[in-house]
């Protein structure tokens, strides 16, 4: 499959969108890093996530934090979300259980950025807060698509890609100044939950708008 081929089939899956400027920049880069993968079974890949969210866990769950190792792991599962769906558009294996495979692999990693921050030393409550939106966030849409509406409806600045930058961002921040992770991590998780917050209210406001 050539790339024009597969933007026809990504905006097939996207509501008939043609990507364009940056998401466009980015789905070619993807792209072009997935070629090697691509005789692999999406699912695995998908499901591989988890295993780097748990290494990254692991390494600054230990006495000596490896925040560097950590922050690439996580980003290599920011990575792995857009590599799976990409190899099942090459490799025409797109299924329904792919899908909602995503979708609940995607609610661990939730779960698991807030753990990072949690063992960084971030206060247990901040914490459930901050997942929480993000799990009421993703819920909104699917309850949506329950109910008839299963556009995306639109894009807020609290979507997945936002919370995987946030770990990895602060990741490294606690790389550079190691002897503030514990602020650091607090900083992250109350910036998070503001994003979410103002996600929350973008989403509510255009679901009340297109659902009856």
């Amino acid at each position: 499959m050539t790339f024009p081929e597969y933007l026809v089939k990504w905006s097939g899956l996207h509501g008939g969108v043609a990507p364009t400027g940056l998401v466009k920049i980015w789905l070619r880069v993807a792209f072009a890093m997935s070629t090697p993968l691509v005789r692999l079974n999406p699912n695995l890949i998908t499901g591989s996530a988890l295993l780097f969210m748990g290494g990254a866990i692991g390494w600054v769950a230990g006495p000596e934090p490896k925040y560097l190792i950590a922050a690439l792991l996580v980003l290599l599962v920011g990575l792995i979300d857009s590599f799976d769906g990409i190899v099942a558009l090459r490799s025409s294996r797109v299924t329904s259980w792919g899908a909602y495979l995503d979708s609940i692999v995607d609610r661990f990693i939730d779960v698991g950025i807030g753990l990072l921050f949690l063992v960084l030393g971030a206060p247990l409550e901040l914490v459930m807060a901050a997942v929480s939106i993000a799990l009421v966030h993703e819920y909104m849409r699917a309850r949506a698509g329950g109910v008839g509406h299963h556009e995306v409806g639109v894009v807020t600045v609290a979507e997945k890609p936002t919370r995987i930058a946030i770990g990895v961002m602060f990741l490294v921040a606690c790389a550079v100044r190691p002897q503030d992770s514990q602020l650091l991590a607090d900083i992250a998780v109350i910036t998070w939950s503001v994003i979410g917050v103002i996600g929350f209210a973008h989403l509510m406001r255009t679901f009340r708008s297109i659902i009856k």
